[in-house]
């Protein structure tokens, strides 16, 4: 087995078993976010090691003890429905609710409550891919490029782990059947540099096999030599609440300094899933302001976002460069400023709330995306940011809109602005609007009779989004909203 990051759980009578492989992953029991009866099973979280690997490397490998039979079913059943119907897209669990079992495994649930929190989101966007041999193989990329949530200017990507994506092999997938490859510890990376084939990891594994990965992991289907059809399911899924403590199995160790370049982003990232967010410490650095602002632009990622994080953890001396980055016409540089303010913590926000008002309209959609980035340490900018959904621009009003949901999701302050964004005239907006609404949950009532009428949105993800925030909202007449919609919109596997 090729896996760096494996978590194995054996059944025996009255007893869980775990073991690892290259990792030692504690497990620990933790109430299912699920709530329902099939899936009351306790989950089984990751360790510190196991969880400081996944943020540097990206991925985790779960292999949750089923009876063979199970995935021979959902093997089997995958392949009646590509050859009666085709790919389903994102009526797959339907199609196949046997998946519902995999997802719901505690292993599974613990490593993703361990990664998104232990109210995580099944994002109604999923997909089986195919593999047919001899198809081709595709060139490294990464999804949240291409679909999904498109970021400002198309090219920076959030770090913060608020998306996670969850790779299933239903049957053995060696090599030569072509699985999924991925580049681990690209998942910080916007620009894929000169790639080597050694750098790639095969996913390879039995059937059952479960990689979680992060979402902005650089991956690829790999060439399937063989005479058999490979097939693999794609779930996303997405982090409901901003981190104020661990969600993994955390016993106070602190995080294992290396030399890597990297290492700067990851102290912060692991800072961050802490629910310290905003702690850090300044001016530890050797470099000085000049030699950082001039590696800031360099094309070289490890190397210019190392340099983002160093400026920002000098913190006010260094806020004007950084500012001064956003604001430019540097591709690079502005990309790399709203690492350094994430960097920065609370004293980023008063400078970032002032520039909401630049007069052109790309900084003012910066300044809302780094907002947002920063969750619960920009809250004192959520007036601002409200003033912000009204502007003319639709990528600001996109941005402000998301960052809403990060950031107020203790108060109901920006509830009824949210509401009126969900009869925007675009998409993404619109969408925006339900996922933050369905991030705020309980204190998002008020939002009631707008969440009913856009579960008849003409966008499915603003449907899904409605859909989930009236379950998160909670209350009697939320819920009945939600099942009553979910009768009429009852699928029907058989014809």
């Amino acid at each position: 087995m090729l896996f760096g990051n494996t978590f194995c759980v054996l059944y025996i009578p009255q007893v869980v078993l775990s073991y690892s492989i290259l990792l030692c992953l504690y497990t620990t029991n933790y109430p299912s976010h699920l709530g329902r009866k099939t899936m009351r099973k306790e989950a089984h979280l990751l360790s510190d090691k196991a969880m400081q690997r996944f943020i540097q490397d990206g991925y985790i490998t779960v292999k949750p003890e089923f009876p063979a039979s199970l995935h021979q079913r959902i093997h089997q059943k995958t392949e009646e429905m590509f050859e009666k119907s085709g790919n389903p897209g994102n009526n797959l669990l339907p199609r196949i609710p046997e998946l519902r079992k995999v997802f719901g495994h505690p292993a599974v649930r613990g490593a993703l409550t361990s990664v998104l929190g232990k109210d995580y989101y099944l994002h109604p966007h999923r997909h089986c891919h195919e593999n047919p041999p001899d198809s081709g193989e595709q060139g490294m990329h990464k999804d949240s490029l291409g679909n999904s949530r498109f970021a400002i200017d198309d090219h920076h990507r959030h770090h913060r782990t608020r998306w996670a994506m969850a790779f299933y092999y239903p049957q053995d997938t060696p090599l030569e059947l072509g699985p999924t490859g991925i580049w681990p510890r690209s998942q910080y990376f916007n620009v894929q540099p000169p790639f080597g084939k050694n750098e790639e990891l095969p996913l390879e594994g039995e059937a059952g096999t479960i990689v979680i990965v992060h979402y902005d992991m650089f991956h690829r289907k790999m060439l399937n030599t063989s005479d058999k059809v490979r097939y693999m399911v794609k779930f996303l899924f997405t982090r409901m609440s901003e981190p104020q403590s661990p969600s993994w199995n955390h016993q106070g160790v602190s995080w294992e300094t290396t030399h890597d370049l990297q290492e700067l982003t990851w102290q912060n990232l692991w800072n961050w899933h802490l629910g310290e967010n905003g702690k850090h410490e300044n001016g530890n650095g050797t470099r000085s302001i000049s030699e950082l602002t001039e590696k800031l632009s360099d094309e070289s990622e490890t190397i210019s976002v190392n340099a983002a994080y160093e400026l920002g953890d000098i913190g006010d001396q260094a806020s004007s460069v950084i500012m001064d980055s956003l604001k430019g016409e540097d591709e690079i540089a502005c990309r790399n400023a709203s690492y350094a303010f994430n960097s920065m913590g609370q004293s980023a926000v008063p400078l970032l709330t002032e520039v909401l008002r630049d007069k052109d309209e790309k900084v003012r959609a910066r300044a809302a995306d780094a907002l947002g980035d920063l969750g619960f340490d920009a809250q004192e900018a959520a007036a601002n940011l409200i003033e912000t959904l009204n502007d003319e621009s639709k990528n600001v009003r996109n941005h402000a809109t998301e960052a809403l949901g990060t950031i107020t999701q203790t108060t109901d302050i920006a509830v009824a602005p949210l509401a009126e964004r969900l009869t925007d005239d675009e998409d993404l907006v619109r969408r925006n609007a339900a996922l933050s609404l369905a991030r705020i949950g309980k204190n998002a009532s008020a939002a009631l009779p707008a969440l009913s009428e856009a579960l008849y949105d003409d966008n499915h993800f603003v449907r899904a989004f409605s859909l989930q925030a009236l379950e998160r909202i909670g209350t009697q007449e939320a819920t009945e909203t939600s099942i009553d919609y979910l009768r009429s919109a009852r699928w029907c596997t058989s014809h």
